[in-house]
């Protein structure tokens, strides 16, 4: 016969309560408390023992994650044995998170002498810790040795040798973990910092052929094409992006940029109003702002100038575009000056006057007014 739960016996009712003594053979006599009690010391004692119980090692791994390192550290120094490297390898992580890295190096020592492989992989991961790039790299590179395709030690690697700053060595490492089918979109982003966009391209081709609803690679991949002017090619990549993530304000705006590129500027001007609508970023109203100078609105432009400013003062793409603005409104002002002037200046042209009259001497005078002055003049 089964034995009822604690939680059964808890939540029964009287009938319940009562039935459940009677199976196990209590008296179901008394109060409903004292009946209820009754049934539980019973389970308690002849309920069937833990198959298993957390032990120091157990114990002290939870520990190593979420408690104090040093109380984690003391209980894996009581469950140490001379044919376990595992507890070897958490004292030494313990340590490692109390910041004991001598101490936790020479741990990891004992674990890789007990044939542990993977205790050499903490151990680089504890000299990076310790700012030792070098000796971690050294470690990494006897783990390849012996395993080539160890994808954590590739990846180790791989960081190491970005931290150098050489970008060939850093592409070749991620290479190699692309060759093994992983992390072809981390080869790709690198690609695309150092300028390399059509090896970028093809490297996200691959990402994607296996990953078709990763909207980040989508967006990658159409900036790989925008960087090249193949703008259709870039329109269909960031199109997919945003249909994947039709709330992504800067999906949106590579977009508006691509359809521009491609000649589209009506379809471009919505898709980076619907990115302002989202956020007010700098680049994006930049964006928005050149777009109205294409279209032929410098007012709305202007306004468009002035909101990068508010959102960041001194932008110099912004004061660049205002000034730009206010450049081609001069001419046109000192035209409309002008008028006045060059009217005032030109005289006013008067009504032409009539020749005056010339007075008629005595030889125009006609033969009778001869005959009168002859005839005065005699008199």
């Amino acid at each position: 016969m089964s034995l009822p739960s604690p939680v059964e016996v808890e939540h029964a009712d009287w009938p319940g309560l009562k039935a459940f003594a009677t199976d196990l053979g209590l008296s179901p006599k008394g109060r409903t408390g004292i009946v209820r009690q009754r049934v539980l010391d019973h389970l308690r004692e002849h309920a069937a023992p833990l198959a298993w119980r957390a032990g120091k090692a157990e114990q002290a791994a939870l520990l190593t994650r979420i408690g104090p390192a040093d109380v984690a550290a003391s209980l894996w120094e009581s469950a140490l044995t001379l044919d376990a490297p595992a507890a070897w390898v958490g004292l030494g992580t313990a340590y490692l998170k109390s910041e004991r890295i001598e101490e936790a190096l020479k741990c990891y020592d004992r674990a890789v002498s007990m044939g542990d492989a993977g205790a050499r992989l903490h151990k680089a991961q504890a000299l990076m810790q310790a700012g030792r790039r070098d000796g971690a790299l050294a470690e990494i590179e006897k783990i390849l040795g012996g395993s080539p395709g160890d994808l954590q030690a590739l990846a180790m690697r791989a960081a190491l040798v970005e931290a150098r700053g050489n970008s060939e060595e850093t592409i070749a490492a991620y290479r190699k973990i692309a060759d093994l089918g992983h992390g072809r979109l981390g080869l790709a982003k690198l690609l695309m910092r150092t300028g390399r966009f059509e090896e970028a391209e093809t490297a996200l081709a691959a990402h994607l052929s296996a990953h078709p609803d990763d909207g980040v690679a989508w967006n990658n991949r159409g900036v790989c094409f925008a960087k090249r002017n193949l703008w259709k090619e870039a329109v269909d990549a960031f199109r997919k992006a945003v249909a994947l993530d039709a709330r992504n304000a800067g999906v949106l705006n590579n977009l508006a940029v691509a359809l521009a590129g491609a000649g589209r500027t009506d379809e471009a001007m919505k898709r980076i109003v619907a990115a302002h609508r989202i956020i007010e970023d700098p680049r994006i109203l930049l964006n928005e702002a050149g777009l109205r100078e294409r279209t032929g609105a410098p007012a709305a432009a202007r306004d468009v100038y002035a909101r990068v400013l508010e959102v960041a003062p001194e932008h110099p793409e912004a004061v660049a575009g205002e000034r730009r603005l206010a450049s081609r409104r001069k001419p046109a002002a000192k035209r409309k000056a002008r008028r006045p002037r060059t009217s005032a200046r030109k005289p006013a042209r008067k009504p032409a006057r009539k020749p005056p009259k010339a007075k008629r001497s005595a030889r125009t005078k006609s033969p009778r007014a001869r005959k009168k002055t002859s005839k005065s003049a005699r008199r």
